[in-house]
């Protein structure tokens, strides 16, 4: 599971010295390695629309490695991730997806500073262990701020918070308990996993400014785009329809927005923990709605 967590307080006093961005910047990088190397398991609380739902996340790096995310709250249901399936498991039977790419690959803290202004805003106490708080203020009106709660001792990402542009909480995630494995693991699972192959022919639309593509994928008449600016992510699902329409629907849960747009027999869909605007633009820049 990718730990999408944002909040804040207030945002920011965020001019820091140097050193201070330096120290936010070697955060980052622990929390990176860390999703490579740590073994950890815990709850997670995840905070939404008013509502909070628990999960229980177990993590195991390496080529072998896997994720698996449980529901403890509402209707049992499950996740399960490694590098070769994705299966979505509820009662009664599973459902299995192709993984794309290991989520972790999006993260990318030597490109985070072009995308976002980073700050340390301090210390606070999660699930029990010292978390230094680092603050990743948006540049622009593409995407999210975040606050992220990182052990500054063992580099796991403790918590996130999604910030809006009024400065609202839009979703919060967060661990309750927390169980790390210190034994660092040899393979180091972001430069050892098979990942997709990525191209960049002309058929790829503009991305929004920041984002690069990471991952493509082609499968049963689909072609799914993964991009990143080295913290937030978006998915592009690109298709032919048999149905002639021209149509925008949107969706939101949480943080995460959903824009699908049909032109003509061509049919785009975006997901991503980015403003809606960010992800409607790039609905439209796909089937060529713009230029009509």
């Amino acid at each position: 599971m990718r730990l999408p967590f944002l909040l804040l307080a207030t945002v920011l006093t965020l001019l820091g010295s140097t050193s201070r961005a330096n120290e936010s910047i070697d955060l980052l990088v622990a929390a990176q390695r860390a999703q490579a190397t740590r073994a950890f398991e815990g709850v997670v609380v995840f905070m939404h629309d008013g509502k909070f739902d628990a999960v229980r996340v177990v993590h195991r790096p390496g080529q072998s490695g896997f994720e698996h995310v449980s529901s403890l709250s509402g209707m049992p249901r499950a996740l399960f991730r490694d590098a070769r399936e994705v299966r979505i498991e509820v009662p009664g039977g599973a459902q299995r997806l192709s993984p794309m790419v290991f989520a972790q690959t999006a993260f990318d803290a030597g490109r985070i500073g072009a995308s976002y202004q980073l700050a340390d805003a301090g210390s606070e106490r999660i699930a029990g262990f010292i978390a230094r708080i680092v603050d990743a203020v948006a540049r622009d009106e593409h995407r999210y701020s975040q606050r992220m709660w990182i052990s500054p001792e063992s580099g796991v990402l403790l918590g996130v918070a999604l910030i809006g542009p009024r400065r609202e909480t839009l979703q919060q995630v967060m661990f309750t308990s927390l169980s790390v494995d210190a034994r660092e693991q040899q393979a180091q699972a972001l430069a050892a996993l098979p990942l997709p192959t990525t191209d960049d022919d002309a058929s790829i639309p503009s991305l929004p400014a920041g984002f690069r593509i990471i991952a493509t994928r082609n499968e049963r008449g689909r072609r799914s785009l993964i991009m990143s600016d080295g913290l937030a992510m978006i998915t592009l699902y690109l298709e032919t329809r048999g149905d002639d329409l021209d149509r925008m629907t949107t969706l939101r849960r949480g943080a995460t927005q959903l824009a699908a747009r049909q032109l003509g027999h061509e049919r785009a869909v975006v997901v991503g923990e980015v403003p809606l605007s960010t992800a409607v633009e790039l609905a439209n820049r796909a089937v060529g709605a713009e230029k009509h």
